[in-house]
């Protein structure tokens, strides 16, 4: 544990919304961890949760719409009389004015995404090597989740097992589909989120030695056939077309390994039928004409499974999750799965004593004890696809250290 760190009190922005909701279903059985928990949201959905347990969390409940303005004050208020150290920013507001009030603060800052207003991936990611330049008062983590945050920990386990890869893919299926169908197009993650990826953004992947290249096409007009990557891990009728979509934990692992990497990102076919027929009406697409579904009022059916293929000379290595969206109570699987990979990082946080303060990703975290804390809540699975070739040498091996010492580099 950090000697910064002894039994904090933890503040968690956008408490209202679904991943935070998601993360306090979990948090209770850890309450102990910490010495206060302060909530706050511009709206008090949270605290009429029948799904949260409210009297063993003991959290204080603060309804603010906080702004970039603002937030300092608002942090500084709940440092002052709650005793909070760490801030968990789980809203999708932009990254930087929280981390900065934050920092200021000497508050240690946590995300499970990285927001910019306007920005592309590849100028965002860039800016990244900036950051811990200028927030050093503090230990920060950025982008802790299900992707990024837990397919990062899924390849640097594959690394440490197998060598580093010819290549690597993530994909991601979520078909979930409402029992009550609403005619509009579906998701089940953030709609702000959703359409700035998928729909606004270029499309993007890493070619050879790990180089980002950005597409002029937009995510959803790049569709690709996942029936080669799903099919041996999950067997259904027919198989959808997926978004060729930019995710930063893909430009990170890439330039690490130094090896091409692509993130396909499947929703339901008739989700995306309709989000293709309402682009050719509407330009752009507002938030008000998707529904997002978070298996509460309306209970989803399908599942999301994601995975990360490890290709090799001799041997395509999969690590995936599978979760159906009818076994998760309160919250659909997609945000459940972020909310372990927020767990996971924030309990390492507290247990990690090689964070020195600045910014950090999650790939800093450590591997075993991170992907420890995801085993007790999601079941990891691996299937191992042998080619008849001649097997050959890998590339390497990575320990952590050289690993740990790469992803400052990058």
């Amino acid at each position: 544990m950090p000697k910064s760190i002894k039994k904090p009190g933890l503040l968690i922005l956008g408490a209202s919304g679904g991943v935070a909701q998601s993360v306090l279903q979990i948090l209770s059985k850890y309450r102990e961890f910490f010495s206060s928990l302060v909530l706050i949201d511009r709206d008090n959905r949270v605290i009429h949760s029948q799904y949260i347990d409210h009297k063993k969390l003991k959290y204080v409940f603060i309804r603010e719409n906080f702004t970039k303005d603002t937030i300092k004050g608002i942090l500084k208020d709940a440092a002052d009389k709650y005793g909070v150290s760490i801030v968990l920013d789980l809203t999708d507001q932009n990254t930087l004015p929280i981390l900065s009030a934050s920092d200021s603060l000497g508050l240690h800052y946590l995300n499970c995404s990285l927001n910019s207003e306007g920005e592309s991936m590849s100028h965002f990611v860039d800016s990244m090597k900036s950051f811990s330049n200028h927030f050093t008062n503090s230990v920060h983590v950025l982008s802790m989740g299900m992707n990024p945050g837990i397919a990062n920990h899924l390849i640097i386990q594959g690394v440490k097992e197998y060598g580093i890869p010819l290549e690597f893919v993530e994909v991601e299926y979520d078909s979930g589909m409402p029992r009550t169908d609403s005619g509009k197009p579906f998701i089940t993650w953030s709609k702000r989120q959703f359409l700035n990826e998928a729909v606004e953004s270029g499309a993007g992947y890493c070619g050879p030695g790990g180089i980002y290249m950005e597409c002029e096409e937009k995510a959803i007009e790049i569709l690709i056939d996942t029936k080669e990557f799903l099919e041996p891990i999950k067997k259904l009728d027919t198989y959808p077309l997926g978004m060729l979509v930019s995710h930063d934990e893909v430009i990170a692992m890439s330039r690490i390994l130094e090896v091409p990497g692509r993130f396909i990102y499947a929703i339901h076919p008739l989700s995306l039928a309709r989000m293709k027929k309402l682009l050719k009406k509407s330009k752009p697409v507002s938030e008000a004409e998707i529904i997002f579904e978070e298996n509460t009022l309306i209970p989803l059916d399908g599942s999301d499974c994601i995975g990360v293929w490890l290709k090799y000379q001799n041997k395509d290595v999969c690590y995936y999750l599978d979760v159906e969206h009818s076994d998760i109570k309160g919250t659909s699987a997609t945000l459940f799965m972020v909310a372990v990979g927020v767990v996971a990082g924030l309990l390492d946080l507290l247990e990690n004593p090689l964070l020195e303060k600045g910014v950090h990703s999650v790939l800093d975290l450590n591997n075993d004890h991170f992907l420890s804390i995801t085993s007790q809540h999601l079941k990891i699975h691996k299937k191992v696809l042998l080619k008849k070739t001649t097997p050959h040498k890998v590339r390497g091996r990575l320990s952590k250290s050289s690993l740990r010492k790469h992803a400052t580099q990058s």
